[in-house]
C-alpha cells in the first residue's frame, strides 16, 4: 500500500494508547474506571485534534468515534463482537476484522462515523435500483471497511482500509439532509463498501433524514446477524443485495464468508417488507455454471417471490482476479433467459450496455415501459397519473415509483 505524506503525517499525529493513559492519570482517573469515562475519552480525542489543527500542515479532524453497538464485554477487557456471524473476540487495542471497530480497553468503539471516503450524486440505477424511483438521483455514501474478502472487489482500495485512513470529509446527519435538499435528491444510498460494518452511522443518518422526507437505500453483501439487520430495516427503505453465487464453496474461497447467512439476510429484508433487488455478478469459471444459476433462480422465486428484480452483472478483471477475462455477454444473456423461464418477472443485465436487458418490461403485455441505455432513462411509458401502472395495459408493476 502506498502511503501519502498526508496519511503519514496523520498517523504520526494520532494519539497513542500510552499517551492517552498518561492523560487519563493526569485527569485523576484510573484504568479500571475507564469504561465509565467514555465522555472523557471522546473529549480527550477532540481536544488533541483541536491542538493538532494549530500545527503547521496538520490534517483537520474527520468524523468522530462513538461506542459501537452489538458487542459484549468479557474478562480482561476483551470483547466479543456480535455484529456479523464471525463473532470475533478482540483484546484491548485490537482492530476488528472489518477494520471499523477497535477495542478501547474493554469498550468497543466504531471509527466509521461521519467520515466517508466517497460521496457522489449519481443515478439511482447505479445501486442497482431499477424498480425503485427510476430516473432519480441519489447521494452515494461510502466509508472504509468491509467484512468480506472478495478476490475481485472493485473498491478494494477503500474496503480493505480503516475508515480513518481513507476518510475524505466530515459528513454528519445534518449534512446528509442538507445535501439531499440542495441537490434535490429523494434518497441517500450507503454503497461502495459494505454499510453492514458501520450500522451506527447508517441508523443515525437514516433516522434523521427520514424526518426530512428523505429515504435511505442500502447496498450490501448481507453478511450480518439478524438483529442488527432488523434494526437497520426499521429506518431504511430499500436494499440491493449482492448474491455472489448460489454455492457455499464459492463464498468461502472467493469471499471468505458463507452463503447461508446471505440467504437468511435476504429473507429477513423481505419479511421486514423492504424493497429488495438482487445482483449476481457472474465470474468466468467460478460461478458461471448455468445449472447452478437455475437452482438460484428457483430459490429466489420460492423464498423471496417472483417480483424480486434480479440483475446479472458482467465481471471485469479486478484486484486479485486480473488474470480472468470479462464475462462473455452470451453467458449473461443465457442466465437472464433462465431466470425468465423460471418465472422471475424483472430480470436485468448489469455492466452490459446497450442491451435489451437494461429495460423494464411489463410482465403482462411485454412492452417496454422504461427504456434505458445503461443507467440513463430514454423513455418512460408508465402511466403518468398512476405511477407504477403500465401505460399500455394498466398492469401494476412491482416496485416503488413515486
Amino acid at each position: 500500500m502506498i502511503v501519502s505524506p498526508e496519511q503519514k503525517k496523520h498517523k504520526e499525529d494520532q494519539i497513542t494508547r500510552r499517551h492517552f493513559l498518561k492523560e487519563i492519570g493526569r485527569m485523576g482517573l484510573t484504568v479500571a474506571a475507564l469504561p465509565l469515562a467514555l465522555q472523557a475519552l471522546l473529549d480527550f480525542h477532540q481536544q488533541a485534534w483541536a491542538q493538532n489543527q494549530k500545527k503547521p500542515g496538520a490534517a483537520p479532524p474527520i468524523g468522530k468515534i462513538v461506542e459501537a453497538q452489538y458487542y459484549e464485554k468479557l474478562d480482561n477487557n476483551k470483547i466479543k463482537c456480535n455484529l456479523c456471524p464471525n463473532f470475533h473476540t478482540y483484546s484491548p487495542d485490537d482492530v476488528s476484522f472489518c477494520f471499523t471497530r477497535v477495542n478501547h480497553n474493554g469498550v468497543l468503539m466504531t471509527h466509521a462515523f461521519n467520515n466517508p471516503c466517497t460521496l457522489n450524486i449519481e443515478p439511482i440505477e447505479k445501486g442497482p435500483f431499477y424498480n425503485y424511483l427510476p430516473g432519480t438521483q441519489t447521494i452515494g455514501i461510502g466509508l472504509g471497511g468491509c467484512n468480506l474478502r472478495c478476490l475481485y472487489c472493485q473498491n478494494w482500495q477503500t474496503s480493505m482500509q480503516r475508515p480513518e485512513d481513507v476518510a475524505k470529509l466530515d459528513f454528519t446527519k445534518e449534512e446528509s439532509a442538507k445535501w439531499a435538499k440542495d441537490k434535490e435528491c429523494k434518497t441517500i444510498c450507503f454503497t461502495y463498501t459494505d454499510p453492514s460494518v458501520y450500522p451506527e452511522y447508517v441508523k443515525e443518518v437514516a433516522a434523521f433524514v427520514k424526518t426530512k422526507g428523505v429515504r435511505t437505500l442500502v447496498c450490501t453483501a448481507g453478511f450480518i446477524n439478524p438483529q442488527p439487520l432488523k434494526d437497520i430495516c426499521k429506518v431504511t427503505s430499500a436494499f440491493a443485495v449482492t448474491l455472489k453465487a448460489f454455492n457455499d464453496k464459492f463464498y468461502q474461497k472467493i469471499c471468505g464468508q458463507n452463503l447461508p447467512t446471505i440467504l437468511n439476510s435476504m429473507e429477513i429484508i423481505r419479511a421486514e417488507k423492504k424493497h429488495l433487488e438482487l445482483v449476481n455478478l457472474i465470474v468466468p469459471t467460478y460461478n458461471d455454471d448455468l445449472a447452478v444459476i437455475r437452482e438460484m433462480c428457483k430459490w429466489i422465486r420460492k423464498s423471496l417471490g417472483e417480483d424480486i428484480p434480479l440483475h446479472f452483472g458482467r465481471f471485469y478483471p479486478e484486484y486479485k482476479l486480473k488474470d480472468l477475462p470479462p464475462t462473455p455477454v452470451k453467458i449473461i444473456e443465457s442466465a437472464r433467459k433462465i431466470a425468465q423461464d423460471e418465472g422471475l418477472k424483472y430480470v436485468y443485465t448489469f455492466n452490459v450496455a446497450p442491451h435489451e436487458g437494461n429495460n423494464t418490461y411489463c410482465p403482462k403485455c411485454k412492452n417496454i415501459v422504461i427504456k434505458r441505455l445503461a443507467f440513463k432513462i430514454l423513455e418512460n411509458k408508465l402511466n403518468p397519473i398512476d405511477q407504477g401502472k403500465c401505460g399500455f395495459c394498466g398492469y401494476k408493476l412491482a416496485g416503488v415509483w413515486e
